[in-house]
């Protein structure tokens, strides 16, 4: 990852407003949903308050009914997928997307209200990391979490975000796709197995 993508990120721990985001009202009713849709339509609306309040391009948000993404090992939950991030860059990042998964890995029970709107706060923070610092990255640094707290305190419900949370690495977020309109990343190199398995899943296997 370039340091300089690395430093900025960190940085930076508040979000810059062209006006202020008039969402609280937006925030606090989507912690009274617990359906897909209902969840879908009000997250929508608070991103499209945030996009016009900071001057980014739209997201749009999808917030599926189904278990979250997860992997086990020997029977116990190893790792699990909220949401994730998805940019397609071209020349410049634009078409932003969140999606959202609105039950729990293993006992497929609705989502926290809390755990849903942190989590939607966090993908936006991606979509602000790549549309307004216009960073080619958007690594979990200190930086990143500081501006979901910063967030949250202004749309006034700061109390659905975590402790100040440590960062272990400057590895990328596990949670952000950028789709890029080349097949090879910058520097010539190949996209990672996880992508190619993608691809393959969805358009099939090649024929031998």
């Amino acid at each position: 990852m370039p340091r300089s993508a690395y430093e900025r990120s960190k940085g930076v721990e508040s979000v810059t407003w062209r006006e202020f985001p008039l969402g609280k009202g937006i925030a606090l009713s989507i912690l009274d949903e617990s359906s897909a849709a209902g969840r879908q339509q009000k997250g929508q609306r608070l991103l499209d308050v945030l996009d016009e309040a900071a001057g980014l391009p739209p997201c749009k948000l999808t917030v599926a009914d189904r278990p979250q993404r997860h992997r086990t090992r020997a029977g116990k939950l190893e790792l699990k997928t909220y949401g994730y991030y998805r940019i397609a860059w071209e020349s410049s990042p634009q078409r932003g997307t969140i999606r959202i998964y609105n039950l729990t890995a293993i006992r497929q029970q609705v989502l926290a209200p809390k755990v849903f709107l942190e989590t939607l706060l966090h993908e936006w923070v991606h979509h602000y990391d790549f549309t307004g610092l216009q960073l080619d990255r958007s690594p979990h640094t200190s930086g990143f979490f500081a501006r979901i707290r910063d967030l949250a305190e202004t749309l006034g419900v700061g109390f659905v975000t975590p402790p100040k949370r440590e960062v272990p690495s400057a590895a990328p977020a596990e949670d952000v796709v950028v789709a890029r309109p080349d097949r090879l990343q910058p520097g010539g190199k190949p996209p990672p197995q996880w992508i190619r398995d993608q691809v393959l899943a969805l358009f099939g296997h090649p024929r031998t």
